[in-house]
This record gives C-alpha cells, sequence and structure tokens, in this order.
C-alpha cells in the first residue's frame, strides 16, 4: 500500500511550506540534517531507526505517522512493521509498543487518489 508522503529531498520544501524557511531549516539540523540523506543507509534501514526510537520515547499523533508514511513509501510493509512493535516489545514492554494498533489500522485505510495532484517544485535546502 503505497501513500503519498515527502522524499528526504522535499522535505525542506515541505517543512518550509508549513513553518517557514528559517524554522524548518534550523529543525531540520537539529533533526539530523545530513543524516537524512546520508548514503550509508538507504531510506528503509533510516525508516526502522526513526520508528524505533519514536515508539521506544512512546511519540504519538501526527509525528509518528508523518514518519510511519515515509517508511512505507520506503517499502515497509505491514507485516515488517509489526514484527518490529513485536521485536520491540520484548525490550521496551508492550506499553511503548502499543503503536502497533496505530499500524495495523493505518494499513486498513484507502489510500486517497493522489494521481491528479502535481509534484511541487524542489527547493534547495536552507
Amino acid at each position: 500500500m503505497q501513500r503519498p508522503s515527502a522524499t528526504a529531498r522535499e522535505l525542506p520544501s515541505l517543512l518550509s511550506d508549513r513553518v517557514g524557511r528559517r524554522f524548518a531549516g534550523e529543525a531540520i539540523l537539529a533533526a539530523g540534517g545530513p543524516a537524512w540523506n546520508d548514503p550509508s543507509l538507504d531510506d528503509r534501514s533510516r525508516s526502522v531507526a526513526i520508528l524505533t526510537a519514536l515508539i521506544c520515547e512512546g511519540v504519538r499523533g501526527n509525528r509518528f505517522t508523518t514518519h510511519l508514511e515515509r517508511a512505507v513509501r520506503a517499502g515497509l510493509d505491514q507485516p515488517a512493521l509489526e514484527v518490529l512493535t513485536v521485536l520491540l516489545s520484548l525490550y521496551v514492554g508492550q506499553a511503548r509498543t502499543s503503536l502497533a494498533e496505530k499500524i495495523h489500522h493505518f494499513f486498513q485505510q484507502p489510500v486517497p487518489d493522489t494521481s491528479a495532484q502535481q509534484a511541487p517544485p524542489e527547493r534547495p535546502i536552507p
């Protein structure tokens, strides 16, 4: 199941549109900056690391959903994400991995049709 979401290259532009260029640039640097595009990790591995950190910290809501969408776009499917939550529950406990329910419901939602939407123009990273 594919969902529309930003690639690492699109993130600065999309975040700038939401919060302004200056804040977006600082937020991206604070959140890892160049690590978002570093070739040492592919997007799938990066998504596993990020979701693991968010789950362990108990992050919920839009912040989690944004990274969940990115993970799906990077190739993580429902079975892989379910296995991730099972493995994490062994180390961080069931309370932290209750996001398994969120992941399950995420895959039950219909995928919006974005075929008529045009991709936003790319902007340089601030």
